[in-house]
């Protein structure tokens, strides 16, 4: 058994730029990769990516493994030591004589981050710019993270360090925290001070700007949405919709999935229809 280890608080951090109810499901999860004496973590939702460099003397067989997000959170609550196992991809969680394994496999195919990720990383550098603009749900992301991995080295603060790149035509930032570029953060700039944020473009994936889906735009404008809901699948979401159940009011959305005026979150959605603004239940 061939086992890394996983740093609990790191691995709670790649969860914040993971996509959360994505038609590209294996963006939902975390991508492991092993080789070339390292072993790499990357997550991504095609807007912002955070790159962990897990390992660096890592001697064993190349693996490339894209984790769930369930798995991941279940290790996390354990509260035990995690560890990935090479061989198959499952987290393995051991404290004294208590051990248990999680298995979340995702069947898929990751973008090619890694080459990704060289681009920025070898032209880093600090550089002054006043168009740089920066999307303020991207700063959310960067805070949740920031605190995550404080808790890890015991600072309520981490410091968090900026560098500017330009090896495309738009602005790259890259965030480093508590001077450790093992854990980095990367996300591309607005393109000048007067452009909005659906027109700039993502970090990696996706050539042209993906816009909100129309249920998180009812929402920001005030109103409410009824969806046909699921916490299984996009597909599910939109079955429910096709025969007309399942219906219910959204009133709020953030990482972990959306809300309905009942409080209950569910994890995918599909839009029907808009309501007038503070509906009251569904």
């Amino acid at each position: 058994m061939d086992l890394i280890e996983l740093k609990r608080a790191y691995l709670k951090a790649m969860l914040c730029a993971a996509a959360k109810s994505d038609v590209r499901y294996y963006l939902e999860g975390v991508c492991f990769v092993g080789g070339e004496n390292k072993v790499l973590a990357y997550s991504t939702d095609g807007r912002q990516l955070l790159r962990w460099i897990v390992s660096e003397d890592y001697q064993g067989k190349d693996f490339s493994y894209i984790i769930n997000r369930r798995a991941i959170k279940d290790a996390i609550k354990t509260k035990y030591y995690i560890h990935l196992e090479a061989s198959t991809g499952d987290l393995v969680c051991a404290k004294d004589e208590d051990f248990r394994a999680f298995k979340g496999l995702i069947d898929g195919k990751y973008p090619d981050v890694k080459r990704a990720v060289s681009g920025y990383v070898d032209n880093m550098k600090s550089e002054k710019d006043e168009n740089i603009l920066i999307n303020a749900s991207y700063l959310k992301s960067l805070s949740k993270i920031g605190k995550t991995v404080g808790k890890h080295y015991k600072i309520k603060d981490v410091p968090i360090r900026l560098y500017s790149s330009k090896p495309v035509n738009a602005i790259t930032n890259i965030f480093t925290f508590n001077g450790n570029k093992n854990l980095m953060y990367i996300v591309t700039s607005c393109r000048s001070a007067g452009t909005t944020d659906e027109e700039h473009h993502a970090v990696l994936l996706d050539e042209y700007p993906i816009p909100k889906n129309e249920t998180q735009q009812w929402i920001d404008e005030g109103f409410g949405a009824i969806c046909s809901v699921s916490n299984k699948s996009p597909d599910d979401a939109k079955g429910f919709g096709e025969f007309a159940i399942n219906r219910k009011v959204i009133v709020d959305y953030d990482d972990d999935g959306y809300m309905d005026s009942t409080g209950k979150i569910w994890r995918f959605v599909h839009f029907i229809d808009a309501v007038e603004p503070n509906p009251v239940t569904a």
